[in-house]
């Protein structure tokens, strides 16, 4: 990727098109301001106008006609380990106010699974190894409470490794029972079986069997095969029972798993599954893909993510289905520490999520690993140990609102800045812009949009991309009890010639929210 150091001049203005890309994040929304009092600044002083000038520019329009993209209900989910609920069900209150900060347009969808979920057996009749995660009516209850409480929909993942279709069926038949009644999205069948190592869980396991001898190998024809074998079985306790697969680990390397499944039968299959994380704590140092601060930031983190999804949406599409991403994060293995834990993680985070959107996503699930360093929270005994990343969904978050449509953009800059800007209009009259500046120098930016009416402006900051702590959004930050304190610091901003005038500072993300004109980007932006 390249080097964050702007470079000055050498490079004229160039029109960029985006239908929600830059590397900056305007957010116009009169709806998501966080609670406090509106600081009106004072116009700015001679010695901050002539800062101000020297700053690079960028300048963002909204085109004449585009093709807005219709933000689904519930995108944004999260998604945890088997082992994660009972941590969660000791601290509901913190829980809930944290799906609060996250959930904005749609009950929150929580895929519970992952590497987990190959371990997980219910209510097994004998004495089970050491590596097995029992399930059983207390579990199903915490499960239970957390759905009655926060109105939530749940994804269950069934073991397909270590346990046979029978057993994964007795499972999900006491799940579906206990669980109220359509909160059950449906049942993932396996995870990420592309990358199924015989040697992994060899050693995880210790030679010690729960239920059958452990597959030699995985493939996408023997992938295609158990699918309809758990179908036969699950469509026998429910014909109807929705079923999502194949959760792959790289959709692009692995594309042929989808093709398989699709080409035969695939009873009850309702969305095509898969998982990203661009970067990978298990990847060696000299590896494209072992994490770094600049690679977290860099495009490939982001855009690169989201092309990699391309493949798997377009063959989805062709079947007629959705295609959900039921585990995503900024590093997998845990993450590492020092890049996964840091602000540059909240600027990823809302970055990554609209180009998602963009590649044809239907929803997005964070996946929060209790005490791993990727965490975007933890609830504990002391309290929310609220991580950078989570405020980057609430940002994300903020974007959204009653019926979101991302709008295309027109983004004009010079290359070397590396600003990316995205916009969504909720509600008919609000428009949401959010700018997000990955690099190490501030840009002047315009907003020439439809708008007469004064904005607001709302900065997340850090003190760098490398800060673990001291993260605020509007000024504000999430203490133990997961409530926002400090004094809004929220800015008022009115158009002047040629449109809104922001400076976006470097390593940050400003959200501006206007008011549109009577009758703007309705009739002209069509699908």
């Amino acid at each position: 990727m390249s080097s964050l150091s702007m470079r000055r001049s050498r490079h004229r203005l160039v029109g960029v098109s985006v239908v929600a890309a830059g590397v900056v994040a305007v957010l116009v929304s009169v709806v998501a301001l966080a609670a406090g009092r509106v600081a009106v600044r004072q116009p700015p002083s001679a010695e901050a106008r002539s800062f101000q000038a020297r700053l690079p520019r960028a300048v963002v329009r909204i085109p004449a006609r585009g093709a807005p993209i219709i933000v689904p209900r519930s995108f944004l989910g999260l998604s945890a380990e088997y082992w994660t609920i009972p941590v969660w069900a000791k601290h509901l209150a913190l829980l809930g106010h944290v799906l609060s900060l996250i959930t904005r347009d749609g009950p929150m969808v929580l895929r519970i699974g992952g590497s987990s979920a190959d371990q997980t057996f219910w209510a097994p009749t004998k004495d089970s190894p050491e590596w097995v995660f029992e399930t059983s009516r207390s579990w199903l209850r915490q499960v239970s409470r957390i759905v009655h409480r926060f109105g939530v929909r749940v994804i269950l993942d069934l073991n397909l490794v270590t346990a046979t279709p029978q057993i994964a069926v007795r499972w999900a038949r006491a799940a579906e029972a206990a669980l109220p009644p359509e909160s059950v999205v449906g049942f993932e069948i396996g995870n990420e079986s592309d990358i199924y190592s015989l040697a992994s869980w060899q050693s995880l396991t210790g030679g010690d069997q729960a239920s059958r001898p452990l597959p030699q190998q995985m493939t996408a024809a023997g992938y295609a095969s158990s699918y309809r074998t758990y179908a036969s079985l699950l469509a026998r306790m429910d014909p109807g029972i929705p079923l999502l697969g194949p959760a792959l680990s790289d959709p692009a390397a692995h594309l042929n798993w989808i093709s398989r499944l699709l080409a035969g039968a695939h009873p009850g299959l309702r969305a095509i599954t898969v998982h990203r994380y661009p970067l990978s704590a298990c990847s060696h140092r000299g590896s494209k893909t072992f994490p770094t601060i600049a690679r977290v930031l860099s495009e490939n983190a982001s855009a690169g993510m989201a092309r990699s999804i391309g493949g798997a949406a377009r063959s989805a599409r062709r079947a007629g289905l959705p295609v959900r991403l039921t585990e995503i994060n900024s590093v997998t293995c845990g993450g590492r520490k020092g890049v996964s834990n840091t602000f540059a993680t909240a600027l990823w985070a809302p970055d990554a999520l609209f180009e998602l959107l963009r590649a044809g996503a239907s929803s997005a699930a964070v996946h929060v690993r209790a005490n791993a360093i990727n965490m975007a929270f933890s609830l504990t005994r002391r309290g929310l140990v609220a991580n950078p990343l989570l405020y980057g969904l609430a940002l994300f978050s903020r974007t959204l609102g009653p019926s979101p449509h991302l709008i295309p953009l027109k983004l004009t800059t010079k290359p070397s800045l590396r600003l990316k800007a995205w916009a969504v209009r909720v509600g008919g009259n609000t428009l949401h812009i959010l700018l997000i500046d990955k690099s190490t120098h501030a840009a002047r930016v315009s907003l020439q949009i439809p708008s007469t009416a004064p904005g607001s402006v709302q900065r997340l900051l850090a003190r760098s991309p490398r800060a673990t702590s001291g993260v605020t959004l509007d000024g504000q930050h999430l203490n133990a009890r997961g409530r926002w304190t400090g004094k809004a610091t929220t800015e008022m901003i009115r158009p002047g010639t040629g449109g809104y005038h922001v400076t976006a500072r470097a390593m940050s993300a400003t959200l501006v929210t206007a008011t549109l004109s009577p009758g703007a980007l309705t009739s002209t932006h069509r699908r």
